[in-house]
């Protein structure tokens, strides 16, 4: 291994040079913790991320502080094969990580690495893990073995067990500055489609996560807001029914569209609060956002912003959730909303 710090390899994402360069420095110096949480939003590569960490890690001919690409333990990674590294994600989507994947860890981890050299455990969204799953890493990472490595990848850190928490170091992949992403997405869509306006539109949609943007820009989500803002007019002037509605929406991608529905809420605040339309994150609704602004309470847009709220946190944590009745529900609101007056 060299002494000096590498540069982000050419295959990593713009907005994750510094977190390189701090956790390369890390392997270098001899101290990186045995317990990370990567954290950032849906749609920053961490995954990504963690994996070429792992690669490093396991890597027994590192350059520069990165794997080689070349040695046993690369070509095993490479073909998903490598025994001592193991991915923990939910077994089906939507799914919480059960506390008898964990124990299969702990089997796993119990013996000798077998190509020699470290251990490490990704856990793809630690936010998946149960209580009794949580409980059951804790004890891992009190007890980590040498050379063993857990990475944990979370949207909201914040949210873990404090005691899981407080045994593992934070390092955060923020959402990068508008010109970067804005730059990165326009190389990635075709070349008819890279017209600033549209993936600007893309970024806002994604929260600014380029890797969101280039997702719903081939899963047409853009489509999908459209009838979203369609269907809450519809309501909005009594011409739809909640119930109605509610049974289209359940079947959609729900937290997408409530994380929508929040920004909305926040611009009609701005707009109800300071009567100006300009610096407002979508303005391109400016019309429903009047005309629901003149019909409305500040009261009541809290009130329903904070149910909105309440139920993405409960999709975050892989409640179960009844999202017919939750999309009837805030439908409901949202129709008499517009009816309490100012």
């Amino acid at each position: 291994m060299t002494d000096r710090v590498s540069a982000a390899p050419l295959d990593w994402y713009p907005w994750q040079v510094d977190q390189w360069q701090q956790v390369s420095q890390m392997i270098q110096q001899k101290r990186l913790p045995h317990a990370l949480i990567i954290g950032g939003v849906a749609g920053l590569g961490k995954l990504k991320f963690a994996t070429k960490l792992a690669a490093a890690l396991l890597c027994q001919q590192q350059i520069d502080n990165m794997a080689c690409g070349a040695c046993k333990s690369c070509k095993l990674l490479a073909s998903n094969s490598h025994p001592d590294y193991k991915l923990m994600q939910p077994e089906e989507p939507s799914k919480a990580i059960v506390v008898d994947q964990v124990r299969k860890l702990q089997h796993a981890m119990a013996t000798t690495a077998q190509q020699g050299g470290a251990r490490v455990v990704v856990i793809n969204g630690a936010s998946d893990l149960n209580l009794n799953a949580a409980n059951a890493l804790l004890k891992q990472l009190e007890e980590p073995g040498d050379r063993s490595y857990f990475l944990l990848l979370h949207q909201w850190p914040q949210t873990l067990l404090p005691t899981v928490r407080s045994r593992c170091q934070l390092l955060n992949i923020d959402t990068p500055e508008s010109t970067q992403a804005l730059d990165w997405l326009q190389q990635q869509l075709p070349t008819e489609e890279r017209s600033v306006d549209k993936t600007i539109k893309l970024l806002q949609l994604a929260n600014g996560a380029p890797l969101r943007a280039l997702q719903l820009h081939a899963s047409r989500a853009h489509e999908l807001r459209h009838q979203m803002l369609v269907q809450l007019t519809a309501v909005f002037r009594g011409k739809e029914s909640a119930v109605d509605v509610a049974k289209i929406w359940h079947k959609q991608p729900l937290e997408q569209m409530l994380s929508w529905w929040v920004e909305w809420l926040n611009d009609l605040i701005k707009l109800k609060m300071t009567s100006n339309a300009q610096h407002l994150a979508n303005p391109d609704i400016i019309k429903l956002l009047q005309a629901v602004d003149q019909r409305s309470n500040i009261i009541d847009i809290y009130a329903l912003l904070e149910r909105l709220t309440e139920q993405l946190n409960f999709i975050h944590l892989r409640r179960n959730l009844n999202t017919q009745l939750v999309c009837e529900q805030l439908l409901h609101q949202w129709y008499l909303l517009v009816r309490s007056g100012r």
